[in-house]
């Protein structure tokens, strides 16, 4: 007998939560049952490349603004199942909150953003920098916790979100699973070397300028190595892969210019996968000082490459990579720590053995939960 599974993902448009939509669609043709029909509500007119006898691509869904999502996940989807005289046995949403839907509907709910979760920063409303943090801190946290219901699934990525999932929301243990995202091993041959055509230390920090990126920890340890040891410090070259388009950005650029550090810094902008995979090939060192993070597969990536990783001593990225010989784990709040810790690497210029990559928790697990709640 046929079954009917709703998709509401209309906020995946790039990045990370795009990735998770696609790897999903990618596994309706590998671990689907083939009595499973998936409409999928999402904004980009590309993923009608997906769709096929089992898949079908609803793509003009008015729900890429935050007011309009919201309109949507409380009565746009269930006036959509009525109009078109579809209703479903599942629903599955990617964006963290579930949908006001008939009440026997169960619906398995993917959370993959961290920020409502994390109570050890506060943010303040004040400050044009953190007000979007403390809308997520505060507010979506609240929107979460409205949208589901006590027969909701949710699926996170690792055991540290679970425990925090628990802790805010009250929620059953046994209602929580934990998945990994799907990872490719990186065929390490086929990525080309860059050829920096000097012989500095160059140092990667693969990551976006969100606040709690923490870039400013490396530029200040920098600054501290430059007032320690100037010999060093003029072979060092950290690469950031930001640039100059955003106020938030030029903050930073700011920074380096006030602490003159411009000298040790190169910024890449945003780079394509397969350059940040020459990257992690040509670099010596990769530095990752973020404090809030869902998974993180730089840790993950870095490590493949046997590279020596700074990483902030957190229970997520201990439970990501702790097994990892070439991690070291730093306060993300010291940036003398972090200056000590580069120089170490500058003088040892450490290799380690590729880590090697064993998830037994991938999608085809969260296709089996399917199964599980249509039975």
């Amino acid at each position: 007998m046929l079954k009917t599974i709703f998709i509401n993902d209309t906020a995946a448009t790039e990045g990370g939560a795009l990735t998770i939509l696609k790897q999903f669609l990618d596994g309706i043709n590998k671990y689907s049952n083939k009595d499973y029909i998936y409409y999928v509500f999402c904004s980009l007119a590309e993923l009608k490349k997906y769709e096929n006898e089992n898949i079908k691509i609803i793509n003009d869904i008015k729900a890429k603004k935050w007011i309009d999502r919201i309109k949507w996940d409380l009565w746009g989807l269930k006036n959509w199942s009525k109009k078109n005289n579809i209703e479903a046995n599942l629903i599955i949403s990617f964006q963290n909150t579930g949908c006001r839907y008939f009440k026997n509907t169960k619906q398995l709910i993917y959370i993959h953003q961290p920020l409502p979760f994390y109570q050890d920063k506060k943010w303040s409303i004040f400050k044009r920098d953190e007000r979007i943090l403390w809308f997520y801190q505060n507010i979506y946290k609240r929107i979460i916790k409205y949208s589901i219901n006590k027969d909701s699934i949710i699926v996170v990525q690792t055991e540290t979100m679970k425990e925090k999932l628990i802790n805010a929301l009250r929620w059953d243990s046994n209602k929580i699973f934990v998945i990994r995202p799907s990872f490719t091993n990186i065929d390490i041959n086929q990525v080309s070397k860059i050829d920096f055509n000097d012989n500095k230390f160059h140092i990667f920090y693969p990551a976006a300028t969100v606040l709690y990126k923490n870039h400013e920890i490396i530029i200040k340890a920098l600054k501290y190595i430059k007032d320690k040891k100037e010999d060093i410090f003029h072979h060092l070259l950290v690469h950031f892969t930001f640039d100059n388009t955003s106020q938030r950005n030029l903050d930073l650029i700011q920074l380096i210019n006030k602490l003159e550090v411009n000298d040790a810094i190169k910024l890449e902008g945003k780079l394509p996968y397969d350059k940040v995979l020459s990257f992690y090939k040509s670099c010596n060192l990769v530095v990752f000082p973020s404090y809030i993070e869902s998974f993180c597969l730089p840790l993950i990536e870095t490590a493949l490459f046997g590279l020596p990783l700074l990483v902030s001593d957190l229970d997520l990225s201990r439970e990501v990579i702790g097994d990892y010989q070439g991690a070291k784990f730093l306060d993300y709040k010291d940036y003398k720590v972090w200056g000590d810790s580069i120089i170490e690497y500058y003088k040892e210029h450490p290799q380690f053995k590729p880590y090697e990559l064993n998830y037994s928790n991938t999608w085809e697990h969260f296709f089996k939960l399917i199964d599980k709640l249509l039975l």
